[in-house]
């Protein structure tokens, strides 16, 4: 039997999870979730006419885990993840300013991710095209890796935010840490890319060198080698890596606000259904 969570302002599904067994009184049955770690031997909850199903308080549970597996992954084996924060955090309870911040990291991710996809699709239709329709596609490409490279900065930054302003103790991964200077860099010209347009870096008159360097990209189409001045990235291997480390970190963010909580201040309540 499985058993679900719903919001109780609106009634609305957040979860579902399988029930067990758990005992019977009379025509009392009881029924729990599965306990972390426990395997899961396939036996279902039988009621017949006139019993009634007890949940008692604390039978009831949902891991982060078992959220997030009902979400489906994508191109390249990411998932999205804002939908596992949001229900997180409609059945735990958070502190409103972190979960608004956290849940803006998990959609940023998301649309990064969605943008990533559509640029490395277009670029695989691309090789398969010829004269105008392939350049056509690399632009379209171009277009969306801009975008994506946007999206992944703020979500950096706002790895960052959390992990300075709230106790956290987990670490951006390497793979951010290696593209962090050029996904900056990148993000500025692609963003301002009128300014790089008239050769300026930023809003001032001076002229750089470099500036027109963000319309150059000869390895875009071959490799998926983005470039600006010195800087240069392989979109579909650094992106695709930041992304699911971002990801798991967002997941380990979730269990590490999970057991910094009192547990006496997280919904434990049980419920009866009489069938």
């Amino acid at each position: 039997m499985s058993e679900g969570a719903k919001d109780q302002s609106s009634g609305e599904l957040l979860a579902t999870g399988r029930l067990v067994p758990d005992g019977r009184d009379g025509n009392t049955v009881y029924a729990r979730s599965l306990r972390p770690g426990e395997e899961d031997t396939g036996e279902g909850v039988h009621l017949d006419a006139g019993d009634r199903l007890v949940i008692r308080a604390g039978g009831l549970s949902f891991d982060s885990d078992e959220i997030d597996a009902q979400s489906e992954q994508g191109l390249g084996g990411y998932a999205p993840v804002s939908n596992t924060v949001w229900t997180w955090y409609r059945i735990v309870g958070e502190q409103l300013g972190y979960f608004l911040l956290f849940f803006s990291l998990a959609r940023r991710l998301d649309s990064a991710h969605a943008l990533w996809a559509s640029t490395i699709e277009e670029l695989e239709r691309a090789r398969e095209e010829d004269g105008i329709p392939r350049r056509a596609r690399v632009f379209k490409a171009l277009s969306t890796a801009e975008v994506t490279l946007i999206a992944l900065h703020r979500g950096i930054t706002m790895i960052d935010s959390l992990i300075e302003n709230y106790d956290l103790e987990i670490e951006v991964p390497d793979s951010l840490e290696g593209i962090r200077d050029t996904v900056r860099e990148m993000r500025h010209a692609f963003e301002h890319i009128d300014d790089r347009a008239q050769g300026r870096p930023g809003r001032s008159a001076q002229t750089h060198p470099d500036a027109l360097s963000i319309f150059d990209q000869p390895e875009f189409f071959p490799s998926a080698i983005l470039s600006y001045k010195e800087y240069s990235l392989n979109f579909e291997e650094d992106i695709l890596s930041a992304l699911l480390d971002s990801r798991n970190l967002v997941m380990a963010a979730i269990d590490a606000r999970v057991y910094s909580q009192d547990p006496n201040d997280l919904p434990n309540a049980g419920f009866t259904v009489t069938v």
